[in-house]
């Protein structure tokens, strides 16, 4: 995972290589759809990542993400042995929410771009407020502090 970005304006972008195993392909020789969402969720917790917040450490202090939505548009099919690239950036932050958008690229050719949305709750999937530390620094991410 590699940094994009975040600094004099831009937005942070993490960046997340993906080498497409067999296994990810169906009959047809391309990319099984759903693989997209799987390699999406790298996308976001690699963005967690590089701001401090592994995800496994937000779920261990009783902080989640559940997708309440998903979009997923195939510009280009894609191939066992393609390396790609997730480019995933913050597109919306409030207090209780955070939306991501996602470029899957094979060089400069855009294979799908994406997006979720995800509510922050807690162990009884009650929602709650983004704890501070995080909300402050996903706002200096969307706002290019990185």
């Amino acid at each position: 995972m590699t940094e994009r970005g975040g600094t004099g304006g831009a937005p942070l972008c993490a960046e997340s290589p993906i080498t497409v195993r067999y296994a990810e392909t169906d009959r047809m020789g391309a990319v099984y759809h759903a693989n997209y969402l799987v390699w999406m969720e790298v996308g976001r917790t690699d963005y967690l990542a590089l701001l401090g917040f592994p995800y496994s450490g937000l779920e261990d202090g009783g902080v989640m993400f559940p997708v309440v939505e998903a979009n997923v548009r195939l510009r280009s099919p894609s191939y066992y042995e393609d390396n790609l690239s997730v480019l995933t950036t913050l597109e919306l932050l409030r207090s209780r929410k955070v939306a991501f958008s996602y470029r899957l690229v094979r060089g400069e050719e855009l294979i799908v771009d994406g997006r979720t949305v995800h509510v922050c709750v807690d162990r009884e999937m009650k929602p709650r407020k983004i704890p501070s530390p995080l909300y402050r620094a996903l706002r200096r991410s969307l706002d290019g502090g990185g």
